[in-house]
């Protein structure tokens, strides 16, 4: 029992050391980072990408909501052993995300490209690339959504060095596209807020790797169990109200 305690205590240490690694990373990179970046973008095109980009990371409450929901129901199926029904909560997580993907693009699509152009006070030579930022940030929200089951098994699994690294990894790649902007082969905004795309796909990529490779139940299958989703969907909307709320 005393072993198994400081186990759990040597792991919390770890994973606390690990988080505030990457939290003051990201923070020093993005605090330099922003200034490059405005510097290289101006303060029209900069902000730009903040209303624009910034109208669809509003959406990010969501994924937020849901990585909580996702999370809490792992845990919960991790503790009672079973991993059939692990991996159902997987598979129903992932056919979640993917519903609400394709209904918050419809929705966005249109109701975006209307808000560009009729209501934003651009200049009109730059709504065509102000269209291309709102493109390229539904791609990133889509990508970020549907990253969601694979963030909520590392957490569940409490695998923070994990989640801890790739976050560096993605500042890194943020770093290097604060310095890729200032030789942009073509429009700086358009060419930014495509690499910033670009980074959130790459960034993917190790987190599903990791988690097929080390867990189990993170392989997809069609599920679709009505009570599940019902109940998923529940403990999201209570954690959206409160998330909500907050913002």
């Amino acid at each position: 029992m005393e072993a198994t305690n400081s186990h759990k205590g040597r792991m919390i240490a770890k994973n606390t050391l690990m988080l505030y690694v990457r939290m003051i990373f990201l923070f020093l990179v993005g605090f330099y980072t922003s200034r490059v970046v405005l510097d290289s973008l101006g303060e029209n095109d900069y902000g730009i990408y903040g209303v624009v980009g910034g109208v669809v990371a509003m959406f990010s409450i969501i994924s937020g909501a849901l990585n909580s929901a996702v999370t809490r129901f792992l845990t919960f199926e991790m503790g009672k052993g079973e991993k059939a029904d692990l991996n159902k909560v997987y598979s129903t997580s992932v056919l979640i995300q993917f519903a609400l993907a394709f209904v918050i693009v419809v929705i966005c699509e249109p109701v975006g490209i209307w808000f560009v152009k009729n209501e934003m006070t651009i200049a009109p030579d730059r709504i065509p690339a102000a269209l291309w930022v709102l493109q390229f940030s539904l791609l990133s929200f889509v990508v970020n959504l549907m990253s969601v089951p694979q963030m909520a098994s590392i957490t569940a699994h409490e695998k923070m060095s994990a989640y801890a690294y790739i976050g560096i990894l993605d500042g890194l790649l943020r770093l290097g596209v604060a310095f890729m902007i200032i030789r942009a082969p073509f429009d700086r905004l358009v060419y930014y807020a495509m690499l910033m795309a670009g980074v959130v796909l790459i960034v993917r990529i190790p987190y599903g790797i990791y988690c097929r490779i080390h867990f189990a139940e993170c392989r997809y299958r069609f599920v679709f169990d009505r009570p599940l989703v019902k109940e998923m969907f529940s403990f999201a909307g209570w954690n959206f109200i409160g998330v909500t709320s907050g913002v």
